[in-house]
């Protein structure tokens, strides 16, 4: 299989912008709505500061910096076999009205 890009965004609950259309924060939050795009080579996130999300089944959550921007080209064998964010985190894209959630994946096995 060939490496594959895929967004996925979220403006808040109902948004026509969200993609896939009707994703909702729990499908986020537990990670369901990244079914298929694993293991994931690189990870791209823009969301509000302090959005809180979870790599591999962490309990230790990763914070998104001042910048709104998180980054992570792996290496070395590394994967990411589950993504998850924190409801509390989506809550507050939905209620910011400006708000928003963009993950980037490429995805996928070498060739």
């Amino acid at each position: 299989m060939s490496k594959k890009l895929k967004q996925f965004r979220y403006y808040g609950e109902g948004d026509s912008r969200n993609s896939p259309i009707g994703a909702t924060a729990q499908q986020y939050e537990t990670g369901t709505i990244f079914g298929g795009v694993f293991p994931i080579a690189q990870l791209g996130i823009q969301a509000l500061p302090g959005t809180k999300f979870y790599l591999n089944g962490s309990i230790k959550p990763i914070y998104i910096g001042a910048s709104g921007i998180y980054d992570l080209d792996i290496k070395n064998g590394a994967r990411v076999t589950s993504l998850g964010f924190d409801l509390m985190s989506l809550y507050n894209i939905n209620a910011s009205g400006t708000g928003y959630l963009l993950v980037d994946v490429l995805y996928g096995e070498e060739e």
